[in-house]
């Protein structure tokens, strides 16, 4: 699971499903113990990002106030519950406004990127399905780095993936896609950024290809989506990769990651009602009527949309790009740190996250290892090797403290103090 392993196996020698109910205390704090064992919100900072969040500490506190004044709430139900529906269409407004759609675009709210990825593909699928008849083995076209999402989606529903191979800059090369096309793409996409190397690929490129050869096009922008309009706000150019791009039909953005609002919420945005029609389906085969739900998932939590709106709400604008103007700040001081040691190399990226290379022929597993005993988390890159930060707006501290760490290690490892051994605890 995940990064490192697999599940962890466990064989319990007693029974645990208890036959009379515990003490209300008893089973808080039993909870408090499962929590102290993991690792804290601020050790390292993947780890921030892969089990707190992205977590701005006073966005956090009132984006959990909010979950749990409405995690009981039931979407599926939402035409009872007028508030709840209102908030909803007030953060898929805020949404609009805070990427720069234009008016007309149509927003659906998911459980993360993979359903926003999911709906996109389904939606791009049904359309083709209408409009490309004489497809025969439907097929998309994709840089290499795509998010595994697709090939998740395209698993289970049997349509073939083309992942093709990167130009020397390790973004899309976009002639080889469009080589690649044939009569059964129905889809092309591209990042904004991708997630191996923090990278926008040519996206008004591969939309040119998608206008010439009629096909949906879809931006994965589920890492950068609420990041990257602050990042311009707080003076920084990014790569163009919004509705602006004509031929761009759908665009994904979570609001889990740079959105700062619990999980699991993300959002996929259409360019307009003729691409959303395609998003619905509303069985009615049953004995009950039609099935009708945001996405694909059925029952969601009205919890992290409140999370959403009551953190929008909060920071406003400037909140967002005083935390935009911190991550340029956070990334350049691990560049600068890290480029500072002997042999390390950071990679440029247009964004998040950051990688860099560990000193020539020494092991990166064996550097990870040191790093995870000092409490310094971070997470593998593979093709080529290199490690991986996500850049969140994290104190001077926590940077300095992974710098240390990472002196420290670099030179044990080239010792032959610090082996692979070290991350085998991990795996």
């Amino acid at each position: 699971m995940g990064y490192f392993g697999s599940d962890h196996e466990e064989t319990f020698e007693t029974n645990i499903f208890p036959i009379q109910g515990r003490p209300e205390e008893e089973v808080l704090a039993r909870l408090d113990a499962f929590s102290e064992r993991d690792v804290g919100e601020i050790s390292g900072h993947s780890i921030v990002y892969g089990t707190q969040l992205m977590n701005h500490m006073d966005a956090a506190r009132i984006a959990k106030v909010a979950n749990m004044k409405f995690v009981k709430k039931n979407m599926l139900y939402k035409e009872l519950m007028a508030g709840t529906e209102r908030m909803t269409l007030e953060v898929k407004r805020m949404i609009q406004e805070m990427l720069g759609f234009p008016d007309g675009v149509r927003i659906r709210l998911t459980s993360g990127g993979s359903e926003s990825l999911y709906c996109a593909i389904n939606a791009a699928y049904q359309w083709a399905r209408q409009e490309k008849p004489k497809m025969r083995k439907p097929e998309i076209v994709a840089p290499y780095t795509i998010h595994a999402a697709f090939s998740k989606w395209c698993h289970y529903t049997g349509i073939r993936l083309k992942r093709v191979a990167l130009g020397k800059d390790f973004r899309a090369d976009v002639s080889a896609m469009q080589a690649a096309v044939t009569r059964d793409t129905f889809m092309i996409v591209g990042s904004a950024p991708c997630w191996p190397y923090g990278l926008y690929d040519d996206l008004p490129a591969i939309a040119a290809v998608a206008e010439k050869r009629n096909l949906w096009m879809h931006v994965d922008a589920c890492l950068g989506g609420f990041l990257a309009p602050f990042t311009e706000k707080a003076g920084q150019k990014l790569p163009p990769w919004g509705f602006g791009i004509s031929g761009v039909r759908s665009i994904s953005a979570d609001l889990h990651k740079y959105g700062f609002s619990c999980k699991p919420l993300s959002s996929i945005a259409y360019r307009n009602k003729d691409w959303e029609q395609y998003h619905e389906y509303a069985p009615a085969d049953w004995p009950d009527g039609p099935y009708t739900t945001e996405a694909i998932c059925g029952s969601t939590t009205a919890g992290p949309i409140a999370s959403a709106w009551a953190v929008m709400q909060f920071l406003g604008e400037a909140g967002y790009v005083d935390l935009a103007r911190r991550c340029i700040e956070v990334k350049q001081r691990y560049t600068d740190g890290i480029n500072a040691i002997d042999g390390c190399r950071c990679w440029h990226s247009d964004l998040t996250p950051m990688v860099y290379e560990v000193p020539r022929g020494m092991d990166m597993f064996a550097v990870m290892g040191g790093l995870f005993e000092r409490q310094a988390y971070c997470l593998p890159g593979f093709q080529p090797p290199v490690i991986k930060v996500i850049i969140d707006p994290v104190t001077d501290e926590v940077v300095d403290r992974y710098i240390e760490a990472l002196q420290e290690v670099i030179p044990e490892v080239r010792a032959g103090k610090i082996t692979i051994e070290s991350i085998r605890p991990y795996i």
